[in-house]
């Protein structure tokens, strides 16, 4: 059976689904904030529309949100980025009282370029030739339909430049921390650091706001928060150039917005700006569908395990490449090279092709692929290798969670998950979608002479993030 491409198109799909849905609300909140703070003064707005998104975050994720706000190891590097974030709002909202909305966004978008010259040297992200010729065509785009020969320079135009460099600055912590965080632990974090943020002008010099705008202001908060959510669930599944450049699609919202909510009318060359920028958008995603493409994991000839349709899930015991990292992982990860917490009772144990220590599931017992126990035979740590990435493996997961134990710095389970190359962001959101506890998520690529490479995508506390290079695991 050959490796299914289907899976990583819906893996591009999703993610790109996403940022278009983002480029909708977030314009749309824009353009509502833009109408109230012409009466309202911007930080009463974004306090507002910030502690609206906490509250509402932490109903959504309740007392397990609360604790991980509180212990998150990344408070200092989420705080820098938030203050980031609440200076480049500020700057473009100052903007925008001067300035029509779609030249504002106009100015905001120099930050896809600067997004891409710095993603290789910050996070190690190459920007492909025709990812360059994309964002060449979108800022061509932009230019056209947001007249940017007409600008003048002023204040304003500094402010929306000023906004444009503090936004990627943020959208580059946020590709890193996304990797670290769940979505919803970012949005509540950010928003959280808003409203305090906020709150000191607001205390020193009141409130100004009737009750209607206040519910106003709520409205946007909902809008914004959204497309927040959305934007930084995209982050955790597209290489930074490509969320920035899919940005640009977002002026063709702030057209639409402007002609219904200010009568600012397109002209002919805001369409031919409008189709630069379609264009190139579409010539993103099919660099991305490029990239996914190469990135399969496992030599064509190689083959792929079968998955029984019974409700045990388990995986067909022949299937000679899963068992080959299955056993690689477990004589290589547990313990890894140098770990020094690694108790002397514990035993390794593996499930492949002998099935030797269960774990109990709704379903009935399951077979971790690696299982980790003390002296005493109590299940410490465990790991699951998957060939796909889908819904069915969620009830496995969560059961191995929850029989792991959590025993680590930040609480987490000690249980690990093992996808191919190119899955680990659909694996990462799965997991934290279901609100599964894990301590990794690690890709693995299988050469055709059966070499094996192990690479650590997401860790949550502060070790075992080597890579294991290829090797036979002979």
């Amino acid at each position: 059976m050959p490796f299914r491409l289907s899976d990583q198109r819906t893996g591009l799909f999703v993610p790109v689904g996403l940022v278009l849905a983002a480029n909708v609300l977030l314009p749309f909140q824009d353009a509502l904030t833009k109408q109230i703070i012409e009466t309202v003064p911007v930080w009463e707005v974004l306090f507002v529309r910030s502690a609206w998104v906490f509250a509402a975050t932490l109903v959504l994720g309740r007392r397990r949100l609360a604790v991980r706000l509180i212990r998150s190891p990344l408070k200092r590097f989420m705080t820098v980025r938030g203050l980031l974030m609440l200076a480049a709002w500020i700057a473009f909202y100052l903007a925008v009282r001067h300035l029509p909305l779609a030249q504002a966004i106009t100015l905001y978008f120099v930050s896809p370029i600067l997004v891409s010259l710095a993603a290789g040297p910050f996070l190690g992200e190459r920007t492909p030739a025709l990812q360059w010729v994309a964002i060449g065509l979108g800022l061509t785009g932009v230019a056209l339909a947001g007249r940017l020969a007409d600008f003048a320079i002023s204040g304003a135009v500094a402010l929306a430049l000023l906004a444009a460099c503090l936004w990627a600055a943020s959208l580059l912590m946020l590709r890193s921390m996304s990797q670290e965080e769940s979505t919803l632990v970012q949005v509540s974090f950010v928003n959280g650091l808003f409203a305090v943020a906020t709150a000191v002008p607001l205390f020193v010099y009141g409130s100004s706001a009737s009750t209607g705008q206040i519910l106003a202001m709520m409205g946007i908060g909902c809008v914004g928060g959204l497309g927040q959510f959305c934007l930084y669930e995209a982050a955790g599944r597209l290489p930074v150039s490509a969320l920035s450049t899919l940005e640009y699609t977002s002026i063709l919202s702030a057209f639409a917005l402007g002609y219904l909510m200010f009568a600012e009318i397109p002209t002919l060359q805001i369409w031919l700006g409008a189709a630069l920028i379609l264009v190139s958008g579409i010539l993103v995603v099919g660099v991305e569908h490029g990239r996914l493409q190469q990135a399969a994991p496992l030599a064509r000839d190689l083959p792929v395990p079968y998955f029984s349709a019974a409700p045990s899930k388990e995986y067909d015991m022949g299937d000679s490449t899963h068992d080959l990292v299955v056993g690689y992982i477990a004589r290589t990860r547990f313990p890894f090279p140098g770990q020094t917490t690694w108790a002397p009772d514990y035993r390794t144990l593996t499930n492949v092709p002998e099935r030797r220590r269960a774990i109990s599931t709704p379903a009935g017992d399951h077979y971790p692929d690696i299982v980790i126990v003390d002296g005493t035979g109590r299940v410490r740590e465990l790991g699951e290798v998957e060939m796909t990435v889908d819904e069915a493996s969620v009830p496995y997961w969560k059961a191995g969670s929850e029989a792991a134990d959590d025993d680590t710095p930040t609480k987490v389970r000690h249980f690990f998950v093992y996808v191919p190359a190119g899955q680990e962001a659909a694996a990462q959101a799965l997991l934290e979608r279901n609100d599964i506890s894990y301590a990794g998520v690690r890709s693995f690529t299988v050469n055709a002479d059966g070499g094996i490479r192990i690479v650590p995508f997401v860790t949550k506390d502060p070790y075992d993030d080597k890579i294991t290079e290829p090797s036979t695991g002979a």
